[in-house]
């Protein structure tokens, strides 16, 4: 398969799934106070649905595996990962320039610690033992090959903050077989 013709079938599947998705999450703020309401059967169908594009999610994973060139494929999932992290953009953003006051704030969330070394210009970033953090992620299916995204989210998050661009390495992660996601990122000057 050539990488457009892939590329068409990803943004039509992954494209629809997400639609699919959305429309009954839209449909459930109707009340009149604006908080969106689920009743139990509305939370059913979207347990079904969610669990749905999970596992589309997890077997185009593996068509990729078996028919897309490995470097392609690392291509592809980290490209996504920067794709993602365009969501929060303006947070990262908003610490241009402040490492350390990002790594403060993110330790409050998803990251257990970070260990800096400015003059080595390596930074490890060691998230809290945790699933997953993909909606996308079946676990037990989905490939651990997906870390990859994380890898682009990752790369992109800090390039921001930072300011230039950085390399990513993955020390660990939940579908990896840890019980956390953990980076090695590199930096220079």
């Amino acid at each position: 398969m050539k990488r457009n013709e892939f590329m068409k079938t990803c943004a039509g599947v992954c494209g629809c799934g997400v639609l699919g998705l959305m429309a009954p999450l839209s449909a459930s703020a109707e009340n009149a106070g604006g908080q969106a309401t689920t009743a139990p059967d509305e939370n059913s169908e979207l347990k079904r649905r969610l669990d749905g594009a999970q596992e589309r999610f997890a077997k185009l994973l593996s068509i990729m595996g078996d028919d897309v060139d490995p470097a392609v494929r690392l291509k592809i999932l980290q490209s996504l990962g920067r794709e993602c992290s365009q969501d929060y953009g303006p947070f990262f953003s908003k610490y241009r320039g402040d490492l350390k006051g990002f790594l403060a704030k993110i330790q409050t969330a998803w990251v257990e610690r970070a260990e800096l070394d400015e003059q080595a210009g390596l930074l490890r970033v060691i998230g809290k033992p945790a699933p997953c953090a993909c909606p996308l992620v079946k676990t037990g299916r989905t490939t651990a090959e997906f870390c990859d995204c994380s890898r682009g989210w990752t790369q992109s998050a800090f390039s921001t903050v930072l300011g230039k661009p950085v390399t990513v390495e993955i020390e660990e992660t939940v579908l990896r077989g840890g019980t956390r996601c953990s980076f090695r990122i590199t930096f220079k000057g």
